[in-house]
């Protein structure tokens, strides 16, 4: 990293690591300070780690040494009747959690295909770089069966209902072919997912953009837009040409609300350090612009942020766009540095930064980082 900014970024964020690494399981903490994680935290947590290896932040030995821990964790984690690995785990104790952070000894919360989608990007990306893990990684990988995920071609999840688990098709366009192709990557194919997703072109402040026709009315879930899905896939796997259109667009309407408004806008899900405490802050999401709605739907337009990773990943993606510099340059500082970078700065002014720090703001950023120095070259393949 010959940039001294791209250094001291890096080092702010593997001080998240630092923090909430659990020696006991080499797990690493979604929240700070909070023992427990989703297999998206830990997908996040094993891609931010990889990076800060290949970034110089630690030592081949230090390196090998948490990733053994992890790995003897995962040869023995409890999985559910179902053999998937459940939605949440104690991160101190490898133990099966609710959502909700209460013990969950049978499993019961079920799975989430989009966690365990990227859980597998970032297991890929370990067996690809460091072949002498390859074995365990597989054999760990072999305990899923990850073909309960998988229906007519489609992604689907599953939760607690009142006569056991209850299963729907889950993810919509953006997270559903991320997630897909995370299973793709293990010979695991769905493809409707993957190739047939329902779209409807919409346009936002004047720009093109394709989103998904099931939303909240018309199915029961909403079809945000938002930046994530479309940063870590290219970041971390390459997008496919055709979707190189949705991301530029994307970044341009964004570009055009800032040129309009005067408003910094990286719009991403996020946690946040007040009452919902999460946010889906989108483009668009049935049929509203740039709507901020919690988890039950709720609106929360006075909570609106712009988003530290998606102002790096972006950053790093277009390394001569004026705009994409604009958003790192006004997130560069915004971290404790003794804790890692903060998940944003809300959009009203009087409100100042969004103080919540988490595993996928840190992680995120380390992946751009490395991006970065590799010249595009995407995380999960090798030179």
């Amino acid at each position: 990293m010959p940039d001294s900014l791209d250094r001291a970024a890096a080092q702010r964020a593997w001080t998240y690591f630092e923090n909430n690494w659990n020696p006991d399981t080499g797990m690493v903490n979604a929240v700070d300070g909070l023992p427990w994680a989703t297999w998206w935290d830990q997908g996040s947590a094993l891609l931010g780690s990889h990076a800060a290896r290949q970034l110089g932040l630690i030592s081949e030995t230090e390196f090998n040494e948490k990733l053994l821990v992890l790995l003897s964790t995962l040869e023995q984690l409890p999985l559910p009747t179902i053999k998937l690995p459940n939605k949440a785990y104690g991160t101190d104790t490898a133990t099966m959690r609710t959502l909700g952070n209460r013990p969950d000894p049978d499993g019961t919360s079920g799975w989430s295909a989009l966690d365990l989608g990227r859980y597998l990007v970032a297991l890929y990306t370990l067996k690809t770089h460091y072949p002498e893990f390859s074995d365990r990684i597989n054999t760990i990988v072999a305990r899923y069966d990850l073909n309960k995920s998988i229906k007519d071609g489609w992604l689907w999840g599953s939760g607690a209902g009142r006569n056991g688990l209850q299963y729907w098709q889950e993810g919509r366009l953006g997270y559903e072919q991320y997630a897909a192709y995370g299973f793709k990557l293990w010979g695991i194919e769905a493809e409707n997912a993957l190739y047939n997703p329902p779209t409807q072109r919409i346009t936002v402040d004047g720009v093109e953009l394709m989103v998904d026709q099931r939303d909240l009315n018309s199915s029961g879930a909403s079809n945000h837009l938002t930046n994530d899905p479309y940063l870590l896939w290219r970041i971390e796997m390459g997008l496919p040409e055709t979707m190189q259109p949705q991301i530029e667009n994307l970044l341009q309407v964004q570009a055009n609300r800032y040129a309009d408004t005067g408003i910094l806008t990286a719009v991403n899900e996020d946690a946040l350090d007040r009452k919902p405490y999460f946010l889906y802050y989108s483009v668009y999401a049935d049929g509203q612009a740039w709507p901020a709605t919690d988890v039950k739907g709720k609106t929360h337009p006075d909570l609106r942020f712009l988003s530290t990773k998606a102002a790096f990943a972006w950053s790093s993606l277009w390394p001569d766009n004026d705009y994409c510099q604009t958003l790192r340059q006004a997130v560069q500082n915004l971290a404790d540095e003794q804790k890692g970078y903060l998940a944003g700065r809300y959009e009203a002014p009087d409100m100042g930064p969004n103080k919540a720090i988490n595993i996928n703001t840190n992680a995120i950023i380390l992946e751009s980082l490395l991006y970065k120095t590799q010249a595009g070259q995407p995380l999960a393949h090798t030179f």
